[in-house]
């Protein structure tokens, strides 16, 4: 490689106008060094430019020469890692739809249960929490509710977060625990992303209010959960309009019926009325043909009490 250097300058100045410039140029050639000296004309007046010419290696190929091992490791870890991401989402969309299919198939607590164990960091697990808590309800209720606050402990972020809150609330009130409903329906009916379940939540509150005496703080909730901010479409419009129409409506009143009146007594030397008898209608035959056989008379009715019998006229 040639490293070759100019440098020119001037080794005596001028002393006047006249006389001619003395230019000296040292050129290196590694360790040798010539020294030339040039004479400029009077005629040019500019200063001569001081340049210098570097034939060496860019820095670009300086830098690759240092780091070409590290360049050749660092390729391929990003190779291996592209692979290994690949291997992985393949994975994990294996399990996905492995611990979906386990999900449908499952009808009982005990299916639900193994879901869980074999898959806990599945969506598939997070859902058969809310399907398993249903089932449970019927059988225990205490575990029903344990299992809805399992779910909303682990999973904050779920999108089913307001369903599970909403089904927790409804089965705290359906236990007679008011305070504690109100509270979780409350933050289900304020919060800005459960609109699809915020309208049942609003009902739910509004029956609270109702049963407790507050008729106009029920009809603030009836009316809030008859909106439908985002347009998604509320299914609960209709309930809580009739609920809204119902709202100052009281309860009907229980009357006890009144007892029935005894019987006057009768005077003394009256006789009571008889009642007369009840006698059984008269069947009749349809008409047959004559077979010989006489037809039985029905026999005559019975004659009331104290009456004289008929006498039969010979």
């Amino acid at each position: 490689m040639i490293n070759a250097k100019f440098n020119c300058h001037h080794a005596i100045p001028p002393l006047s106008p006249a006389q001619p410039r003395t230019v000296r140029c040292r050129e290196t050639h590694g360790k040798n060094t010539t020294m030339a000296e040039k004479s400029s004309s009077p005629a040019s007046s500019a200063p001569a430019p001081i340049a210098e010419i570097d034939h060496g290696p860019s820095k670009l190929d300086q830098f690759l020469d240092n780091h070409q091992k590290k360049l050749i490791i660092a390729a391929v870890l990003i190779a291996l890692g592209v692979v290994a991401y690949v291997i992985y989402d393949g994975l994990a969309e294996a399990k996905a739809q492995e611990s979906g299919a386990a999900l449908l198939g499952s009808k009982k607590v005990s299916e639900y249960q193994d879901v869980i164990k074999q898959w806990p960091d599945s969506k598939a697990a997070a859902s058969a929490l809310l399907l398993m808590a249903d089932l449970q309800w019927a059988d225990s209720q205490p575990d029903s509710i344990a299992t809805l606050e399992d779910f909303i402990e682990k999973y904050p972020e779920h999108p089913a977060l307001a369903t599970a809150k909403t089904s927790l609330g409804l089965r705290l009130l359906e236990q007679g625990k008011t305070d504690q409903a109100t509270a979780i329906l409350s933050e289900v009916a304020d919060s800005d992303t459960a609109t699809y379940i915020a309208p049942l939540a609003c009902i739910a509150l509004g029956d609270i209010a109702k049963e407790a005496g507050k008729p106009q703080q029920a009809k603030t909730w009836y009316e809030k959960a008859q909106l439908d901010p985002n347009q998604e479409g509320n299914a609960f419009r209709d309930i809580a309009a009739t609920r809204l129409i119902l709202v100052n409506a009281k309860p009907p009143v229980k009357i006890k019926p009144a007892p029935p009146e005894p019987p006057k007594p009768s005077k003394p030397g009256t006789a009571q009325p008889e009642t007369p008898a009840v006698t059984p209608p008269l069947l009749e035959t349809p008409d047959t043909p004559d077979t010989g056989v006489e037809k039985q008379q029905p026999a005559p009715p019975a004659a009331p009490a104290g009456a004289e019998p008929a006498q039969s006229e010979e």
